[in-house]
């Protein structure tokens, strides 16, 4: 369904965006008018970049966004040099309370998880998790397995193994430079 009354899953990751925006700003800059002001900037900045089609598919809108946030910060600084950061609202928020942006992050990379420990034969994704969802022990798993620690605890390594492999990012391809030729 689409439309003024619909309730998609981007509203909610906008809105959740936009609160760990505001909440990086705020503990960054201290001051409440100053991190509005920096996250309407990166905001803007950010749906310009969309727009203009800049943003590459490989990077996470987050984290382009927690970039930009960084940069409308640091120009703040700049020009408000009389602020200090190091001084942030002590009634806004509990800094050991994760911020809404990290929330999302961390939603994130939990679907991306489980979907690679579902790409995994039946077996491995067992084994992992046994191992990391319920904290089952190597030793307790050998002894209801009827098979050597030993080997439970290599299924887990090359099962972890595979995990990391699908997890990893695309690394960069390498364009090696022309060798320059001298004459002599």
């Amino acid at each position: 369904m689409t439309g003024p009354g619909a309730d998609s899953g981007d509203d909610r990751i906008g809105e959740v965006l936009r609160a760990g925006l505001e909440w990086v700003a705020l503990r960054a800059i201290g001051d409440a008018d100053l991190a509005r002001e920096a996250l309407q900037e990166t905001l803007a900045r950010t749906l310009a970049a969309l727009d203009a089609d800049r943003i590459p598919a490989t990077v996470r809108l987050p984290a382009y966004a927690h970039g930009i946030l960084r940069h409308v910060i640091a120009d703040l600084r700049s020009e408000h040099h009389h602020w200090d950061s190091r001084s942030p609202d002590p009634e806004w928020a509990d800094p050991t309370e994760a911020s809404p942006l990290e929330r999302l992050i961390t939603e994130e990379e939990e679907a991306r998880v489980r979907r690679a420990v579902m790409t995994m034969p039946p077996e491995e994704r067992e084994l992992l998790v046994r191992c990391f969802v319920h904290g089952e022990r190597v030793a307790a798993l050998a002894r209801r397995l009827g098979v050597p620690a030993a080997r439970v605890r290599k299924r887990k390594s090359r099962a972890i193994a595979k995990l990391r492999a699908v997890l990893a990012p695309e690394p960069a391809r390498h364009v090696p430079l022309p060798t320059p030729t001298y004459r002599v």
